[in-house]
């Protein structure tokens, strides 16, 4: 996801520029692979280009005129799921109608694949192929499309319709291994080869992805004012010791109940759960419970329907085409894929998992929103009360509603933290979370000075002498770290900032920019050092330090900027850019 920042509030886009070959790709898990198969990867696109060419070239009675460049069992999969969501009775989430969800399937700079949109935009032609989708209107438009970046799972508007978004195979894997190549080691350690099992696609991981994306096409129908504000996360204490033990201690407790043999037994569980749930909350400031109430809303119900799929599916007949699909072995026992979710929840609850090679900043707290919400989830279902109508009613939340389920007396409530503090299994687990806080401290200031003091020209913009002096910033939420209340830096993707005036500044590559909020400014550093005469000759005019410049356009080593009226000056190695208000 990508978020819109002003100085007022955050308004959520559809783009999120961060993913891995896992099931809902908006993170990127540690692992490691050998640069050639990354090479490998990166060709593979500009293969399967030409070997669309050859067909196109040499076509034949009976080839289909349209040649598919994204993998085909894409569609596959999307009509394996929507032959139990697309319909009233769907056993997934009754109420819930995905018959008329569009869908976008995409490979970067190749081709889109739309499927069932009322109003294609311009480009598309018919696909006439032997690959169907049920009830549904293939169309195919080859060349750079609607999402440039890999790895964007998502929903987003095409043409003003909600559409659910898939990322090809191909660009997954591309967007997960370039992750892997960028994870920190040691000096000099040489990334361990990788198995066939770790790069192929498992596609139970594919089915549980689409039905994710799906129901968030469902969700901005049905609540589409409810949600996370992501920028409630610059008021969230990701790195502190109390909240990070308190959701491991949730993460147990929410495993016990879900894996409890008699009712019983999972009502004591959760009745821990939502002692332990309280206590830690107590703590927070109100944004900060806003938001896990609003993360949890989205992405955790999102999360759940790939564990309902799963049971949903468990024991069913598979469409003959799904026989097709590498790795695909029916339906008999899904039983230990959802045990792998509950596990996943408690890595992530823990925070054992690094997301986007980040353990200090919001990734972590987000993906482990993602699976809470999942549990509370599967959690409600287990006490077996009706509670998916009244989630989407404003103002209600998955903790609200798991307290009126479980009816907890003061009593239980008081007595299950003293239970936990007298099992006093928990101080290696305070120890690192400890060690946590004082290497993510220790991080954010390495970056911090990076930014004011590293390598490479410095870009300072000033929008303080601004009529409005206000700026809306677009980022991801998975790549933000709060220095302290008044500044904030934003990673992971390539970061555009927009002015009241039309001023604009748009990174082209990814690089840490720092919000300074009291002195109305934004820097960041370049990859390289530039002269002044590089940067006069880049305005395409040498302009006087000091004075008024307007229309001022900039195309630099890895940004691009626009001031309508503004001001020039170099100090040492920086460029500092001040922004005017126009004059009246």
């Amino acid at each position: 996801m990508l978020a819109v920042r002003t100085e007022e509030r955050a308004v959520a886009a559809p783009h999120t520029p961060l993913g891995g070959n896992l099931p809902h790709v908006r993170c990127v898990m540690t692992r490691r692979v050998l640069p050639f198969t990354m090479a490998f990867i990166v060709l593979a696109p500009g293969v399967a280009m030409a070997q669309g060419e050859a067909a196109s070239a040499s076509q034949s009675p009976g080839v289909p005129s349209v040649v598919l460049r994204i993998d085909p069992r894409l569609i596959i999969e999307a009509a394996e799921v929507w032959r139990l969501i697309a319909g009233r009775e769907n056993p997934v989430w009754p109420g819930w109608d995905a018959s008329d969800t569009p869908i976008l399937f995409y490979l970067p700079g190749e081709q889109d694949v739309l499927i069932n949109h009322p109003r294609p935009p311009a480009g598309f032609v018919p696909y006439d192929g032997p690959v169907p989708f049920p009830g549904g209107r293939i169309l195919v438009r080859d060349g750079p499309g609607f999402l440039q970046y890999d790895g964007q799972n998502t929903s987003r508007d095409i043409e003003g319709v909600r559409t659910l978004v898939v990322a090809d195979a191909l660009s997954n894997l591309r967007q997960q291994i370039r992750g892997l190549l960028e994870a920190p080691r040691p000096p000099g350690e040489r990334p361990p080869d990788l198995s066939f099992s770790q790069l192929a696609i498992d596609p139970y991981d594919q089915l549980t992805l689409i039905v994710h994306e799906a129901f968030h096409v469902f969700q901005d129908r049905a609540a589409p004012t409810k949600g996370a504000n992501e920028m409630l996360l610059l008021h969230y204490p990701v790195l502190s010791v109390a909240n990070n033990v308190g959701f491991a201690q949730e993460g147990a407790a929410l495993a016990a109940a879900l894996r409890s043999a008699s009712d019983s037994a999972c009502r004591s569980a959760a009745v821990r759960w939502l002692a332990l749930r309280r206590q830690r909350r107590s703590l927070l400031p109100p944004e900060a419970v806003e938001y896990e109430n609003g993360a949890e809303f989205s992405e955790g119900l999102a999360k759940y329907t790939e564990y309902r799929l799963l049971e949903t599916l468990d024991g069913r007949t598979p469409g003959q085409a799904m026989w097709l699909v590498q790795g695909f072995g029916g339906y008999g026992n899904l039983a230990s894929r959802r045990s792998r979710l509950v596990d996943r929840m408690l890595q992530h609850m823990r925070g054992e998992v690094s997301v986007n090679n980040d353990p200090y900043g919001t990734a972590p707290l987000r993906m482990r929103l993602y699976y809470s919400g999942m549990a509370i989830g599967a959690l409600l279902e287990r006490l077996h009360t009706d509670w998916k109508d009244r989630i989407v009613a404003p103002g209600v939340s998955l903790t609200d509603l798991a307290d009126g389920a479980i009816g907890a007396d003061a009593g239980e409530l008081r007595r299950a933290p003293e239970d936990v503090r007298r099992e006093g299994n928990d101080d290696s687990l305070v120890a690192a979370k400890r060690r946590l806080a004082e290497e993510g401290r220790a991080r954010i200031d390495t970056v911090l000075g990076g930014i004011e003091h590293g390598a490479g020209t410095g870009i300072i913009v000033d929008y303080g002498a601004l009529a409005t002096p206000r700026v809306a910033l677009a980022f991801t939420p998975f790549g933000i770290s709060v220095v302290d209340a008044d500044r904030t830096i934003y990673t992971q993707i390539p970061i555009r900032a927009q002015f009241p005036d039309g001023s604009e500044v748009a990174q082209t590559e990814p690089m840490p920019l720092l919000h300074d909020r009291k002195r109305k400014l934004i820097r960041f550093r370049l990859p390289r050092a530039l002269s002044p005469q590089e940067v006069a000759s880049a305005a395409g005019a040498v302009a006087p330090t000091g004075q008024e410049v307007r229309e001022l356009r900039l195309a630099l080593p890895g940004v691009v900027l626009h001031a309508v009226r503004a001001t020039i000056q170099w100090e040492g190695r920086d460029l500092h850019i001040v922004l005017r208000a126009p004059q009246r």
